[in-house]
């Protein structure tokens, strides 16, 4: 592989330090639940790799013959992507009627470790063990709908409709991201975000 393309990983990975959790900022617009994704660097991290994850799932699908043809493969593309909106929209409401809670900041980081893992076992050819990854992390999405829910003020529907377009487009960054460089190491680069980021005072 040219691994002068991994020179590119860096600008996806980049976001300012601050986390998105509660007390980051005021929350109440469709802007801001657009910009808000895009200010956590752990949950931009979880949700570029659920979209590299999503991508190389499928593609082991089409390889493998389990897909009849390219249309079926764009319909479970679809279909994961829904499924990961929907994990997040519902723990956006809940984090928004529960509020915050202990734990939730150890399981989004725990996240981004089990997405990379799924990342780096689809070279590995172990699909079962990549599936059930898969299954977690889209499960996994939930906590960080969680933690913006309990930052959300005011309205919640207009905050959620603009996180939700944002957590779309990141994710579809990372399908394209799959294609781009095609490499175990992309998993790597997740976790090592991951613990990068757990450092940061």
């Amino acid at each position: 592989m040219n691994f002068s393309r991994l020179l590119i990983l860096p600008t996806l990975f980049a976001a300012p330090a601050a986390l998105a959790h509660p007390g980051h900022m005021a929350h109440d617009s469709i802007v801001s639940g657009m910009l808000h994704p895009l200010t956590g660097l752990d949950h931009l991290i979880m949700l570029l790799g659920l979209g590299i994850l999503i991508s190389r799932v499928t593609r082991s699908l089409v390889n493998n013959d389990s897909v009849a043809n390219s249309n079926s493969s764009i319909k479970i593309k679809l279909s994961l992507f829904i499924a990961a909106l929907a994990s997040l929209a519902i723990g956006l409401i809940a984090g928004n009627v529960i509020g915050a809670i202990t734990g939730i900041e150890q399981i989004i980081a725990a996240s981004i470790f089990v997405v990379a893992l799924g990342v780096w076992n689809t070279f590995n050819h172990r699909e079962p063990f990549t599936r059930r990854l898969l299954i977690t992390s889209i499960s996994l999405l939930f906590f960080h709908g969680f933690a913006h829910g309990v930052e959300a003020t005011g309205r919640l529907s207009g905050f959620g409709i603009g996180m939700l377009i944002t957590a779309v487009a990141i994710m579809f960054v990372g399908e394209r991201v799959s294609y781009l460089v095609a490499s175990k190491w992309l998993g790597v680069g997740i976790a090592a975000s991951g613990i990068a980021l757990m450092a940061m005072p």
